[in-house]
C-alpha cells in the first residue's frame, strides 16, 4: 500500500501544476475544460483510493488522528480533501464567470498541491511497517583463517 499512497499523492501533485499551470496561461476556454477534466479525474480518482483505504488493515505505526473515540486515517482525511477541493472545482468550472473561474482555479490548483506536499512529507517521515535486524555472529580468530 506505500506505493499506492506515494502514487496517490504524486498524481494529485501533477494535477495541481496542471490547474496552476492553466490558471496562469492559458485562455478561458481552456481552464474551463481542464478545470472540469481535473476535476472530474481527481474526484474520481481520490474516492478509489478512499474506498481501498477502507478495506487495508492498519499496522502500527499508521498515522491517524483520534476524534470522539475513533482515529481517522491521514491518508483518508488527505483523500477527502482533495475529493471536496475537486469536487468545488467541478463547480467553480460549472457556475462563475471566466475572471473568477481563473482565480478560483488557480486556488484550488494552490490548495491541491499542498495536500499533495503534505501528503508525501507524511509518507516520507511514517515509520509505518519498519523493520530492523541486528544479527551478531563471532569470527573466527584471524591466525586460523
Amino acid at each position: 500500500m506505500p506505493r499506492q499512497r506515494f502514487l496517490f499523492n504524486l498524481g494529485v501533485l501533477l494535477a495541481a501544476v496542471l490547474l496552476i499551470v492553466a490558471a496562469a496561461a492559458f485562455g478561458p476556454g481552456a481552464i474551463k475544460g481542464m478545470g472540469l477534466g481535473i476535476g472530474s479525474a481527481g474526484l474520481a480518482v481520490s474516492l478509489l483510493f478512499m474506498s481501498v483505504l477502507m478495506h487495508q488493515r492498519r499496522l502500527e505505526g499508521y498515522p491517524e488522528l483520534k476524534l470522539f473515540g475513533s482515529g481517522i486515517g491521514l491518508w483518508s482525511m488527505l483523500a477527502g480533501g482533495v475529493a471536496g477541493v475537486a469536487s468545488w472545482e467541478i463547480v467553480d468550472v460549472a457556475v462563475f464567470n471566466a475572471s473568477v473561474n481563473r482565480w478560483l482555479t488557480l486556488a484550488n490548483g494552490l490548495l491541491i498541491a499542498v495536500l499533495a506536499f503534505t501528503g508525501l512529507v507524511a509518507h516520507e517521515v511514517s515509520s509505518e511497517r519498519v523493520v530492523h535486524i541486528l544479527e551478531v555472529v563471532e569470527r573466527p580468530p584471524r591466525e586460523t583463517v
